[in-house]
């Protein structure tokens, strides 16, 4: 599913080149559960951002179901991601002006011509699902400035999933919730991952990484 071939990544800084990432090597097949872990700043956040596509490696390569993503050009990169791969970021990057509805579906129409009336009933349909298996139907015509951080939590995993990804990415989901609502979201990741998706999360929050299947260390 996921393949790494020495991945390396530097920034420079201030305080000269820092390398990020070295000669990273992984493989993690279909349907696996893997926590990334490492101090803040070794590289986590980089690492899930590079899989998604939206940074580029130094060096190295990066499969995806076999593609490899820094071959393809910006334009299919974009293309392939919004279809292949639902990325969580630390942000809660929504737009105020829509529904918590119209925010989850809003990847479906990206890139698309306007859809016919079947397709836009359809894709309310499955956010509505998406909103319900999350325990979030009731809130679908709120704003997502009125949620609570668990709430606004499942909404983006919501919009992750609208266009149905094998790949799920979640950069530290679990930092600005309580104890109760971090089992709640991981135990939601743990059953996305038995029914098959491919799932990593950046942490390094000990209780969210229990349910891992695996763990990729970065130090």
């Amino acid at each position: 599913m996921i393949q790494a071939k020495n991945l390396s990544k530097s920034f420079l800084t201030p305080r000269g080149k820092i390398d990020v990432l070295k000669e990273l090597n992984f493989e993690i097949p279909k349907g696996s559960f893997v926590g990334i872990t490492g101090k803040s700043g070794a590289g986590k956040s980089t690492l899930l951002s590079i899989i998604a596509g939206l940074q580029k490696p130094d060096s190295g390569s990066l499969f995806v179901n076999e593609t490899d993503l820094f071959l393809l050009n910006d334009k299919k990169l974009c293309a392939f991601r919004n279809q292949n791969i639902g990325f969580i970021s630390q942000e809660q990057s929504f737009l105020e002006n829509l529904s918590v509805l119209d925010n989850v579906r809003l990847p479906f129409f990206i890139g698309k011509k306007k859809p016919s009336p079947e397709e836009s009933k359809k894709i309310t349909e499955r956010a509505l699902q998406l909103l319900d298996s999350l325990e979030i139907a009731q809130l679908a015509q709120n704003n997502p400035a009125t949620l609570s951080g668990g709430e606004n939590h499942r909404v983006l995993i919501a919009r992750a999933l609208i266009n149905n990804p094998q790949i799920l990415l979640a950069d530290e989901p679990t930092d600005s919730v309580d104890q109760k609502q971090t089992q709640s979201i991981i135990k939601i990741f743990r059953q996305l991952a038995d029914k098959g998706k491919t799932i990593l999360i950046a942490s390094h929050d000990s209780e969210a990484l229990k349910l891992c299947d695996t763990k990729i260390q970065i130090n």
